[in-house]
């Protein structure tokens, strides 16, 4: 078995489903965190065939291909100007095939070799780097859940339930932190 890479400065956050509050929670750490470190914000989608109701809309590269954008504009309301606007220096987004995933990170990180936070919003990105941190938001209806979750959940530093009145991450975010070079847990 293929030795994955190990990054530290990288908090995954995944979910099991859309909605669930993988994106507030990252920005509340980027918040929590912008004034005192340089944060990247990273959006990853693995698009597969079967799960389209499980994303927003996007352009779906084809099987050989993947694509890296950088967000610049911080007045749209994708996720990625959001991260923008909470704090991040600079956002990025992935689209790209799960056979890909690999690569298209290695693109990436040969961009991002400076050790500052990088605050993820995905699932899939797991599969293929062991973060500082990875967290899964689940949701309380096993029905709305993705195909495969279980997958990701026993590899998981911690999944926190969304119940049907749980949808504030503060308390989570709270538990989460930067010490400089590496994502904790506090406990």
């Amino acid at each position: 078995m293929e030795k994955l890479p190990i990054i530290p400065n990288l908090i995954i956050i995944g979910g099991s489903s859309r909605n669930v509050g993988k994106t507030s929670l990252a920005l509340r750490l980027i918040e929590k965190y912008a004034d005192n470190a340089t944060i990247t914000g990273l959006k990853v989608t693995s698009m597969r065939p079967g799960e389209e109701s499980y994303h927003g809309s996007h352009n779906v590269p084809t099987p050989e291909d993947y694509s890296i954008v950088e967000e610049t504009n911080i007045e749209s309301n994708k996720d990625t100007a959001r991260m923008l606007k909470a704090g991040a220096k600079k956002v990025y987004y992935i689209e790209t095939p799960d056979s890909l995933l690999k690569q298209a990170l290695n693109s990436l990180m040969t961009m991002h070799q400076n050790g500052n936070p990088i605050v993820c919003e995905s699932r899939s990105l797991r599969s293929a780097v062991i973060p500082g941190l990875f967290i899964l938001l689940k949701h309380y209806d096993p029905n709305q859940i993705k195909p495969g979750f279980n997958y990701y959940e026993n590899m998981a530093d911690l999944t926190f339930t969304i119940g049907q009145n749980t949808r504030n991450s503060t308390d989570l975010a709270n538990k989460i932190q930067w010490n400089g070079k590496k994502w904790l847990l506090n406990p």
